[in-house]
């Protein structure tokens, strides 16, 4: 185990640039993993590690048993305690970050269920939105969540925290919104897209069938495509001022309806 506690070394300054430039995390196919829970998801949900590093000046004793014992065929690296504070969330941590190899996230390689439910949002401006979208995915028990067009990095760490480990849970697919449109028609799976304008109330929806539910970016409403190929357009009700809510609750409002009746039926 090799003790690192200069910023000139390559590997703190590689670990350092995955986790803070998107460009950098895209080209390496690699995010960062802070602390034993969602390190320990990684490692049950089937992502490949690349390196682990430690502050053996902080961890704990517990934490250093479990590394040993659970990763002994991957790299491990011990950074000085103002390295590992560099690379921590809020100076708290448990001192445990690991380097892990991003998912194949392309819609060749999502899996659907016999009776697929499924979440797609096109366009997520936020990394936060991405990881609430994911906990309500994960809750409800969908089939995963496709992202169209997506605007920011998927493995963000924003959208990490957000998520609060649902991003390893979860299936993700991205692709363009064609590309989606095609793939769930492929599959007979029923287009449900939320609209404001000219749609049906959402709770006069079946949802007991292979369906998805199309959300868009609180900035704008969902491309054409969508609402040419939607086979229903859908809303919520509102009697406030505002005509619009916040993207994951939105979500969660109508997948849980359809929750309700897939579990009635």
């Amino acid at each position: 185990m090799k003790y690192i506690s200069s910023k000139s070394n390559s590997v703190y300054k590689n670990i350092s640039k995955i986790l803070f430039k998107n460009n950098k995390r895209k080209a390496s196919n690699s995010f960062i993993v802070e602390g034993k829970k969602n390190i320990n998801l990684c490692y049950d949900f089937d992502f490949k590690f690349i390196e682990i590093i430690i502050c053996s000046e902080i961890i704990s004793d517990d934490n250093i048993n479990y590394i040993n014992n659970n990763y002994k065929n991957i790299i491990i690296y011990d950074f000085s305690p103002s390295l590992y504070q560099e690379l921590i969330y809020k100076k708290k941590g448990d001192g445990l970050l690991a380097l892990v190899k991003s998912k194949d996230n392309s819609l060749e390689s999502f899996k659907i269920s016999k009776n697929p439910y499924i979440l797609v949002a096109e366009s997520p401006e936020k990394p936060g939105n991405i990881g609430a979208l994911l906990r309500t995915a994960d809750a409800a028990g969908l089939d995963g969540l496709i992202i169209a067009n997506p605007k920011t990095e998927l493995y963000n760490p924003n959208a990490i925290r957000s998520s609060l480990g649902s991003i390893f849970t979860m299936q993700i697919a991205t692709a363009s919104s064609d590309e989606i449109i095609r793939f769930l028609k492929k599959n007979n799976i029923k287009i449900f897209s939320t609209f404001v304008e000219n749609s049906k109330n959402y709770l006069n929806i079946n949802y007991t069938q292979a369906c998805a539910i199309i959300v868009g970016k609180e900035s704008s409403s969902l491309s054409e495509s969508w609402l040419l190929e939607s086979d229903e357009l859908i809303s919520i009700p509102m009697k406030g001022k505002m005509d619009s809510l916040n993207l994951s609750v939105s979500a969660a409002i109508v997948i849980f309806e359809g929750l309700k009746q897939r579990n009635d039926n």
